[in-house]
């Protein structure tokens, strides 16, 4: 590990969230606490597609959206939780995210509405994220091995 440059990748990551952050602050007018949200529930909620085979070859590319049946629930005490944010205010975030349309309450907590046509918010999100994924790839090769 000592050759590896983890210096470089941690920056190079630091810069990333730091954009992303930016990126979502500017474009939707998000919170900090309401990225860190959407984040949570993205992620949890659509765990099972980087799990799956099938559902990542289905679902994983731009193609076609992972329909709702395979976006799980989120709870209201998963994300409390998971941000050490109080409970009330999780929950008052949450409705106020989905009253928006950025994500779908559903029986058991929330989830990351399916992102097809007009409705895909994230669309621009995607793109942003896999160019800066691009950028590391390219930083990389050039490290001096």
């Amino acid at each position: 590990m000592d050759d590896l440059p983890t210096r470089f990748i941690s920056s190079f990551v630091v810069e990333f969230i730091s954009d992303f952050m930016h990126f979502c602050v500017e474009k939707y007018g998000f919170s900090t606490e309401e990225i860190s949200i959407i984040c949570v529930v993205a992620t949890e909620s659509t765990r099972e597609i980087r799990h799956d085979g099938y559902l990542l070859k289905t679902y994983g590319t731009e193609v076609q959206a992972i329909p709702d049946e395979f976006r799980f629930p989120v709870s209201v005490q998963f994300v409390c939780r998971r941000l050490g944010m109080r409970r009330e205010t999780t929950r008052r975030k949450l409705e106020d995210l989905a009253k928006r349309g950025f994500l779908n309450k559903v029986k058991g907590g929330y989830a990351l509405p399916a992102q097809t046509d007009a409705a895909d918010y994230t669309l621009e999100l995607r793109d942003f994220l896999v160019s800066k994924i691009s950028n590391l790839r390219t930083y990389i090769e050039k490290i001096p091995a």
